[in-house]
């Protein structure tokens, strides 16, 4: 987005399974002074699904009332996320031969081959929401802004998001039933990648992993662009109903031995450690084995990493059939991000380590307002940041795997 057009005020509202937050920022000089906050529980979604129409609207009312209250301003625009299994991506592409006799591109050329990406038709039931611009092709080769090069093969690629046409339709309807207009939507993970990462890593090549409480977003960088995301319908809550089973325990209590105890790794001397709920010993409180909590909880968290490495994988070789796809660290220098509440859990970023053999940490958000510096806000705050910038994504086809990330993105 241009910085001239940016508008005076910016309101972003990242609805998850368990918790929906907003952010209401003015814009000054181009950078966002924060003037409200809100988070209240979400009802109505489960597993990133909608399955209540009218909890979930009192759901998003709510903390719009917050804002308008803090800011002392009304909110007349928002910008949504959309995320979990009804979301996905994929990569179009739009050719053009160039006419001109000298191979000189003009921008109707160009124009043409932009038009050509956008016009392919979603499935039937689903909506095109985003075109996430990837790198010009000219002859096989990236270029910056084609107009003007010659050559004679210009592909212009696009990453593609589109959703449920139920969902986007209640999403817009639900704004404009609270006299609110949809300004954008942002995709979550992406949201959440411009709040942890640097341009450094998104240029060497980067995995970010949020992990909220129904679901499981990621997205994958390298040399600046988005290579492809996805989503899996496992998070969080997961471990707290793997707990509450296995200790035959209240969810609440499972949540809350979970958020104190709860690891990504087992280890040994777990096994030997007891643990209270309450931790005054007194008649009524219980006592808990931690390797037993340890055990069930990293089972759990490493299940979710190992689901997200197999989504990556059959995406990247869907991508580049026929070659050998690695998921190492010669083709994510910068390993893996995690980010989410469960991102939070003991020994998470060793977790990912152990499952996908890079090195990995936990992403907290860069942002102005301390109170906010916690993983389990990077989405709303990374929303701030992307409506800002309007930030980039990326790819294409031909050698080995690495030779054609690498000849696709060498500027």
């Amino acid at each position: 987005m241009n910085k001239k057009n940016l508008p005076s005020f910016i309101t972003v509202i990242d609805i998850g399974t368990h918790k929906t937050t907003a952010l209401t920022a003015q814009v000054i000089d181009g950078r966002a002074r924060m003037l409200g906050f809100s988070e209240r529980r979400t009802d109505g979604v489960v597993k990133g699904t909608v399955i209540d129409v009218e909890k979930l609207h009192a759901s998003v009312h709510e903390v719009v009332n917050d804002l308008e209250r803090v800011s002392q301003r009304a909110v007349d625009h928002v910008y949504i996320s959309i995320s979990g299994p009804s979301v996905e991506g994929e990569r179009v592409k739009g050719i053009c031969i160039v006419p001109a006799h000298d191979g000189r591109i003009t921008k109707l050329d160009y124009q043409q081959a932009i038009d050509s990406a956008k016009r392919l038709e979603p499935p039937a039931g689903r909506i095109t929401l985003l075109h996430m611009r990837q790198p010009s092709i000219l002859d096989n080769k990236p270029v910056g802004n084609p107009v003007g090069q010659q050559g004679r093969r210009l592909e212009v690629s696009f990453w593609r998001i589109t959703m449920e046409e139920g969902n986007v339709r209640f999403r817009v309807s639900m704004a404009n039933g609270m006299s609110i207009n949809v300004r954008d939507f942002i995709l979550a993970s992406h949201a959440a990648a411009c709040a942890v990462t640097t341009d450094t890593e998104k240029q060497g090549g980067v995995c970010v992993i949020d992990i909220g409480a129904g679901t499981t977003d990621w997205v994958l960088y390298f040399k600046g662009h988005i290579l492809c995301s996805g989503s899996i319908a496992v998070g969080g809550e997961h471990i707290t109903n793997d707990l509450s089973i296995a200790l035959r325990i209240s969810r609440e209590t499972a949540e809350d031995l979970k958020l104190r105890f709860a690891s990504g790794l087992h280890r040994d001397q777990d096994v030997n450690q007891t643990i209270w709920k309450d931790g005054d010993k007194s008649v009524g409180d219980q006592q808990f084995n931690r390797g037993t909590i340890t055990q069930v909880s990293s089972l759990r968290y490493q299940e979710i990493l190992s689901f997200v490495r197999k989504d990556i994988l059959v995406q990247l070789e869907q991508m580049f059939s026929g070659h050998e796809v690695k998921l190492d660290q010669n083709f994510l220098p910068a390993g893996v991000i995690l980010t989410g509440g469960s991102a939070n859990l003991a020994d998470a970023a060793e977790a990912a380590q152990n499952v996908f053999g890079v090195t990995a940490r936990v992403g907290i958000p860069k942002f102005d307002n301390s109170s906010l510096q916690k993983s389990e806000y990077a989405g709303v705050v990374g929303m701030m940041i992307a409506a800002l910038e309007d930030a980039p994504p990326v790819v294409r086809r031909q050698k080995g795997f690495m030779d054609i990330l690498r000849d696709l993105f060498r500027f």
